[in-house]
């Protein structure tokens, strides 16, 4: 006798589990990352057994084995590299350098380094390793 219309609805797809699927993703890769800050050039660091935390406020110096001196992928020589460590350590008295230096370079080249720093008033000086674990 009567009959009802049924309304019928169209299938819909929910984007709401989804975009809270990416977001939790976004998350978990964000969280898992690691940053690091490296003076951009290929350098394989002496290993150690024993590590300290990095100091909040630094400068990470790279030297090759060559001895070519690297900072944020951009080569220095010893007078422009003096320069550099002026302006910085006028910014900020309180600077840590962190010669991160080529497992197979000279000496020498760390200790010059070091000397440009005390020469600028950089008390503050740490050289890098890696970690032998």
């Amino acid at each position: 006798m009567f009959k009802s219309k049924s309304k019928r609805r169209k299938a819909g797809l929910s984007l709401a589990p989804m975009l809270d699927m990416i977001f939790i993703l976004l998350i978990f890769f964000v969280v898992s990352t690691t940053f690091s800050k490296l003076p951009g050039v290929q350098i394989n660091r002496p290993d150690a057994s024993q590590s300290d935390k990095l100091p909040p406020n630094n400068l990470m110096v790279g030297i090759t084995k060559t001895g070519d001196i690297f900072i944020n992928k951009k080569q220095y020589t010893k007078e422009t590299l003096a320069k550099k460590l002026q302006l910085k350590v006028s910014a900020n008295p309180n600077l840590t350098v962190l010669i991160i230096a080529d497992e197979n370079s000279i000496l020498k080249h760390s200790i010059t380094i070091m000397d440009l720093c005390k020469q600028v008033g950089i008390k503050n000086i740490a050289l890098t390793e890696e970690i032998n674990q």
